[in-house]
């Protein structure tokens, strides 16, 4: 039996507290009353540290599942891309609701700079699959680590002589972030998106079958549950976190799915790619077979290059 009132667990960032609305907005609309509560993470409380220096794997999520495992919250409302693709014990992910934008963006000043690849430059960015994907099209340039809320990481850029910095472009349009004079954004049709990125899910305790049926009718996207699933399935067989260059994306066109894939070395300097198209039927045994292609390609050789052996610039 389900609460008269659902707690909605959440990071305080405000782009977390907008994709908790969205869950509370929609449960409202099914006459359930919830309310939104507020849990600081790890990786919101330590904002300069690289990713990869910081254990990854659930720094974004950990106490939202402590939290719903004590029952102080119901729900847990993620960024998908964060969540690791090995659910927490007694944890399940009920839902994933309609995707947003997949892409990541260039905010910058001019783009000069971006006709000549071997014009030095730096780019800011604290990811560590950004880096990879920028490096390997452009070796001359170097980054600065870039962390902290949507609004940090922008005063940040535009108190600095950087050439750039990327963003998600889901997490620009849900803020409603406005350009400056003389800002532009520049899409990055070439780097493949993270797995499940512009994507959010909700996770519950696995036994509350009766708020399981719930999300499931009110909340989840069949397209956007399908396509994450696959990408993470894909992450998933390559051992890969949200720390690792791995990238993913899966696309529905008519009855077929599409899938595109790249795993990159950490420091850029090598690529592997593949693209699929299978019946809408295959399901998760697409990104089976992708992940087995790179492997036999080399994969797993190329991901145990640590982050460590890059020389990009990290300063907080």
């Amino acid at each position: 039996m389900m609460p008269r009132l659902l707690r909605i667990g959440t990071r305080s960032s405000e782009l977390a507290l907008w994709q908790a609305t969205q869950v509370q907005q929609a449960l409202h609309a099914s006459g359930v009353a919830c309310e939104i509560v507020p849990i600081e993470s790890e990786g919101d409380l330590d904002q300069h540290a690289p990713l990869y220096a910081m254990g990854v794997q659930g720094v974004f999520t950990r106490q939202l599942d402590l939290a719903l495992l004590n029952q102080r919250i119901d729900l847990a409302v993620h960024s998908l891309k964060d969540v690791p693709v090995q659910p927490a014990q007694g944890t399940v992910l009920a839902a994933v609701l309609p995707r947003g934008p997949v892409d990541d963006v260039l905010l910058c000043r001019d783009t000069a700079w971006l006709d000549d690849r071997l014009m030095p430059a730096v780019v800011a960015t604290g990811s560590i699959r950004r880096r990879a994907a920028w490096r390997y099209r452009y070796p001359h340039h170097q980054f600065e680590n870039l962390r902290g809320n949507i609004h940090t990481r922008l005063r940040k850029f535009r108190e600095s002589s950087w050439q750039g910095a990327i963003f998600a472009r889901a997490a620009l349009e849900r803020l409603q972030v406005h350009l400056q004079p003389g800002e532009q954004l520049v899409p990055l049709p070439w780097m493949v998106p993270a797995p499940a990125q512009g994507a959010i899910g909700v996770v519950i305790r696995e036994n509350d079958t009766a708020l399981y049926a719930l999300c499931q009718q009110r909340l989840n996207d069949t397209p956007t549950a399908l396509c994450t699933a696959i990408e993470r399935r894909f992450l998933k067989e390559l051992q890969g976190g949200c720390s690792t260059p791995i990238c993913a994306l899966a696309q529905l066109e008519g009855e077929e799915l599409v899938f595109t894939g790249q795993i990159l070395r950490p420091d850029g300097k090598q690529a592997l790619n593949i693209q699929l198209r299978k019946p809408l039927s295959t399901g998760e045994a697409i990104a089976i077979e992708a992940a087995r292609a790179l492997l036999e390609q080399g994969a797993r050789e190329l991901l145990r290059i640590p982050p460590s052996s890059t020389n990009e610039t990290l300063q907080p």
